[in-house]
């Protein structure tokens, strides 16, 4: 694979085919078909994308060994919304073949309001959950139950050419939006670089979170509740910022294409000096296949914001761990839930595959810090992250953000036409939920 194109898939095998060989003959593999474990104790089914095979192998192996159970993976859709898809057709089916599903942060609420998902509340106690990292169980909680555990957390981090930014003559990364401007406008004019900042603005799941991230640097946000108040001024402002990162010149227009094979690619290949992206880019950057860059050319900062009294924000996501409500296993499929989130496992993710941890004490071990940098800024970034609105229409609503902000993006319309645009489907949206 060339530097202009890298992703977490890429990264994932690549990084995590050392730790999952000792497992190959250990765990089964299935994809979208009955498993033929549905009535075997011993046997559980878990559904998971191509990208997390090989990580998984080897742990899943050792929980045979300390369990006696075996965990054959289901093999389903790499993008989130055709997985959400297929799942939802799974439910509506009625099917227990599967047991645990690894999935998005976004899924309980749509998942949960339909009975498809087990409520945890009585196992997930107040005292396994204190470990964890407060939002990302506030991220599985729907009406009052909690129906998920935290398996790993994404954050938006901005990434930047430390050594670029040295010789301009800058000390530490931008705070806000128009410091940002400014010097990647002196970095693009001294070193010659193509381009300024990269993000991931395509019509997509991705550019949603990007295009809510601009709202609420700038103060705004998409819902006060039940209360739809993307159309007021602050969350206009931020889709402004947005668009004028492209009529300034400092993003190419081309951005509202841009995913995260794009974007980190752009980055890696030493054509931008400053990049949005999540937590398992920096890994990236260590792969001379995927990178012209060393990590210590390499910084990583908060999200910047419109002014410096806003408190530093970025929307991420991650997954988290969910027991099919009509599995017949529920017991067993707890453990191994149990199993995936502790610690050891997270340390796992971390090493071999730049998943940001869950549990809060990981952000402070030595050794993890060494072995993955990131962590460090991490723990920092991770506190500042936020989760899309908590919705059972979660995904028609991320289906019309993504329409609006990209054609913001885009110039089609202007922000301000977007916003209303928006402020009215979502509105009909939530109207419809309630």
């Amino acid at each position: 694979m060339s530097a202009n194109s890298v992703s977490r898939r890429r990264f994932l095998q690549v990084s995590a085919g050392v730790a999952g060989a000792a497992g190959l003959s250990s765990v089964g593999l299935t994809a979208c078909s009955s498993s033929g474990a549905k009535s075997d104790p011993k046997k559980l089914t878990l559904a998971t994308t191509s990208d997390l095979v090989d990580m998984l192998k080897a742990p899943l192996a050792q929980f045979k060994k300390q369990n006696g159970i075996t965990v054959t993976l289901r093999l389903m859709p790499s993008d989130t919304g055709t997985y959400f898809d297929a799942m939802r057709t799974q439910f509506q089916a009625r099917s227990s073949d599967i047991d645990v599903i690894a999935g998005d942060v976004s899924w309980p609420a749509q998942f949960a309001a339909n009975g498809w998902l087990a409520d945890l509340t009585s196992r997930f106690t107040p005292a396994l959950r204190e470990p964890f990292l407060p939002a990302t169980v506030t991220a599985n909680t729907y009406q009052g139950g909690i129906y998920g555990v935290p398996f790993y957390t994404d954050a938006g981090f901005l990434y930047y050419r430390k050594d670029l930014l040295e010789k301009a003559g800058y000390s530490k990364p931008p705070q806000t939006w128009d410091e940002l401007e400014a010097m990647a406008k002196k970095v693009m004019a001294d070193s010659k670089i193509a381009n300024g900042y990269v993000f991931q603005g395509a019509r997509y799941e991705g550019g949603t979170l990007n295009g809510m991230e601009f709202i609420r640097t700038s103060g705004g946000d998409v819902l006060d509740g039940n209360n739809v108040v993307i159309g007021e001024p602050k969350a206009v402002r931020g889709l402004q910022i947005q668009r004028s990162l492209i009529t300034s010149g400092v993003s190419p227009a081309g951005v509202a294409e841009y995913k995260e094979d794009e974007s980190g690619g752009a980055f890696l290949g030493g054509k931008s000096v400053f990049l949005r992206s999540w937590g398992y880019l920096y890994g990236a950057a260590s792969d001379k296949e995927q990178s012209k860059l060393s990590p210590e050319q390499v910084g990583v900062a908060s999200v910047p914001r419109a002014d410096v009294g806003i408190a530093p924000v970025n929307v991420g996501g991650g997954w988290s761990l969910y027991l099919n409500a009509r599995s017949q296993k529920h017991d067993a499929a707890w453990e191994l839930m149990k199993f995936i989130a502790a610690a050891p496992q997270q340390r796992i993710w971390a090493t071999a595959g730049g998943l940001l941890p869950t549990l809060s004490a990981l952000y402070d071990d030595a050794a993890l810090v060494k072995a993955l940098p990131v962590i460090a800024a991490g723990k920092a970034i991770t506190a500042q992250t936020t989760t899309p609105p908590v919705s059972r229409y979660y995904a028609d609503m991320s289906l019309a953000m993504a329409k609006h902000f990209n054609a913001s993006l885009r110039g089609a319309v202007s922000p301000q036409q977007a916003t209303e645009a928006l402020s009215k489907q979502l509105a009909s949206i939530v109207s419809h939920s309630n």
